[in-house]
């Protein structure tokens, strides 16, 4: 059973970390993508224009973002043989992988880490990765590290409450989560623990 991150995700493999913390199974249904109403459009911004292929309006084929993010994954790990010590490719790298190869992504986060062990962002990731290998061992071992770095970190402490939904322990995910609210009112993760807690509760 698989949580959801908090993802925008865009596309294949084109994925903008907001935060990585973990839902509840029921969070998880109710994030399911819905009916798009008839004659909706994609918004005319920079970013969604941007997806456009050909300068047509049409939105790119299967064929066409998969063949891009292959040449972007290739180009990537020539990048990353040729800098090893680049760790903002090496990221960018591992991200890409985590969708497919999470094994091999949980090798470049870790290289990250031993350069500097303190990265909250990349503990956080091999938090996520363990996490969705079904590895909870590990994924709570690198999310405790989140906290030992710094205990105030919010998406640590919302993915304490993640991890005991995810062994079982509603009771304690919920009191997690409603004390997360609590404490930090008007905190976008805040908003997610206090609906996160909610939806548990009423699926009982």
């Amino acid at each position: 059973m698989k949580f959801k991150p908090i993802y925008i995700y865009l596309g294949v493999f084109v994925v903008f970390v907001a935060a990585i913390v973990f839902f509840s199974n029921v969070t998880k249904e109710s994030n399911k993508a819905g009916t798009i109403a008839e004659g909706a459009q994609m918004p005319d911004d920079d970013v969604h224009g941007g997806m456009r292929s050909r300068g047509n309006g049409d939105m790119p084929g299967k064929d066409n973002v998969m063949e891009d993010a292959k040449k972007k994954m290739d180009a990537l790990k020539m990048e990353v043989e040729k800098n090893p010590n680049d760790t903002t490719k090496v990221r960018e790298y591992a991200d890409m992988l985590g969708v497919h190869n999470p094994e091999e992504a949980i090798k470049l986060y870790e290289r990250i880490i031993k350069v500097d062990p303190r990265r909250t962002d990349i503990l956080l990731q091999l938090t996520y990765t363990y996490y969705n290998t079904g590895n909870l061992d590990k994924a709570t071992e690198y999310n405790n590290k989140v906290l030992s770095v710094d205990k105030n970190n919010l998406y640590a402490q919302y993915n304490v409450g993640g991890l005991a939904q995810a062994k079982g322990d509603n009771k304690k995910a919920v009191a997690i989560w409603k004390d997360i609210a609590k404490k930090y009112p008007k905190t976008e993760v805040a908003h997610i623990a206090e609906q996160a807690a909610k939806q548990l509760e009423q699926a009982k």
